[in-house]
């Protein structure tokens, strides 16, 4: 056993996971968290319908303990996998929540449920520890000092399995550090880097997979009286600002302030964008086969595949696609699985539309990209249509489901049952709904589990 100091930033973050007490926790802390997952457990759905079903055959041959289940499927495998597969089938749609570091809510998510099936936790704990989560992950996001991302997705996913296993602060500091020392590659996507290659699209963003499993496997692990040392955060400590990781001026502030659930089907950067043009066709009464042109402003992020693709060609590329995005909210499709079934992908008129789309960049949003103000990115849109140009624009700040807009109850509603549209009949979609409506207030989230 090491001697670990007590004093150390592993062990000060262990402590704050481990002792702070659900009761402390904010009620609109809990509520964000509790839409979150209402929100991932139907946009999950919607991505085993198009995508999962190889990482399904997957879980199930590899298997181990029936902890927790696949959702999709309804197979039993191991917590470990189900919160890594579930949360790549998430992730897998880009429909998912973004917040700081890009892409989190579905790691936060699934390892949560996944070990409050393992260990048969309340409603109200998993959600604790959701929240315990997302704001640890907001803080390593704006303390980081490199663009590596990834080490804070697998400590994260340790500290939220940690807190559902019931580990005091040594055994959660040791959790933590074991899941830092797992081997994953870096995850950075500076503007600067050199381009992706178009189409290159089916490798993209497994990050979740992999790190939720670390952060459930390292957990397991101690559980079973593995050695680890429990500090090894503190090797790290010149990739972060030490004050701005343990010490945060709002503890609970990015929940309220960073969540950012999606209501279009496209990289959240944008949804500002998308925003701008929706508004635009319901102020105007816009008939799509009447615009000429259309013109669109954002960060450089959008001047890059696999964002920037004109003519999508199947599911992975249309998820992604600006363009694609665009073209659909001009002709008022419902977000979700409309969007990307075959019949869609093959529709001349709206292909046609997505050609149309011009992209340029906004350099003010670049900057707020690379400076990690990304709520302060704006999207800016012109139609030609009727002998005339429309326009409007929009910041991430101001589109529905930042922090500071967030997506009413109906919105998260209509979301929920248009994902799960291909995978269950509409009554039980709602009946399933109303059971996570009031997940707060289960004793065991296993009885929500059965439902899946």
């Amino acid at each position: 056993m090491d001697q670990t100091i007590d004093s150390s930033v592993t062990q000060r973050l262990a402590r704050e996971v481990a002792t702070t007490p659900a009761a402390s926790i904010p009620a609109a802390a809990l509520d964000a968290m509790k839409r979150l997952f209402i929100d991932h457990i139907g946009i999950t759905y919607m991505g085993h319908a198009f995508c999962g079903q190889a990482l399904h055959d997957y879980a199930r041959d590899v298997g181990g303990r029936p902890d927790a289940v696949l959702i999709g499927s309804g197979a039993r495998v191991s917590a470990e996998l189900a919160a890594g597969v579930n949360a790549q089938v998430c992730r897998n749609t880009d429909f998912e929540e973004t917040g700081p570091a890009q892409h989190t809510g579905p790691l936060n998510i699934h390892t949560a449920f996944a070990m409050a099936q393992r260990t048969g936790a309340s409603g109200r704990e998993m959600l604790a520890a959701s929240a315990l989560g997302y704001v640890l992950n907001s803080r390593f996001h704006f303390a980081r000092r490199t663009d590596n991302t990834a080490p804070q997705h697998r400590i994260v996913s340790a500290a939220i399995a940690a807190r559902l296993n019931g580990f005091d602060t040594e055994k959660t500091a040791r959790a933590m550090s074991l899941a830092l020392e797992i081997p994953l590659r870096p995850h950075a996507f500076p503007l600067d880097a050199k381009a992706p290659k178009a189409k290159r699209i089916s490798p993209l963003g497994m990050q979740p997979l992999f790190h939720a499993r670390a952060g459930v496997q390292a957990v397991v692990m101690i559980e079973h009286g593995f050695e680890s040392v429990g500090d090894e955060l503190d090797n790290n400590v010149g990739d972060y600002d030490i004050a701005a990781l343990t010490d945060p001026a709002t503890p609970w502030g990015a929940i309220a302030e960073h969540m950012e659930l999606k209501p279009w089907v496209c990289s959240r950067g944008a949804q500002c964008a998308m925003q701008a043009l929706d508004e635009l066709v319901k102020q105007h009464g816009i008939d799509a086969r009447a615009i000429k042109a259309i013109r669109l402003r954002l960060s450089k992020m959008y001047l890059r595949p696999h964002q920037w693709d004109p003519a999508p060609d199947n599911y992975w590329q249309a998820i992604y696609s600006t363009q694609w995005a665009a073209s659909m909210v001009l002709q008022q499709i419902p977000p979700g699985p409309k969007w990307v079934v075959a019949d869609r992908l093959a529709d001349p008129f709206a292909r046609k539309l997505a050609a149309m789309v011009e992209i340029t960049e906004d350099e003010e949003s670049t900057r707020a990209y690379v400076e990690l103000r990304r709520l302060d990115c704006r999207g800016s849109v012109e139609i030609d249509v009727g002998g005339k140009t429309l326009s409007a624009s929009c910041t991430n700040r101001n589109t529905w489901g930042a922090g500071g807009k967030p997506m009413t109850d109906a919105m998260i509603a209509d979301k929920f049952l248009e994902a799960t549209s291909l995978s269950m009949a509409p009554s039980r979609a709602r009946e399933l709904l109303a059971a996570l409506q009031s997940i707060e207030d289960v004793a065991d989230v296993r009885t929500i589990a059965a439902l899946l």
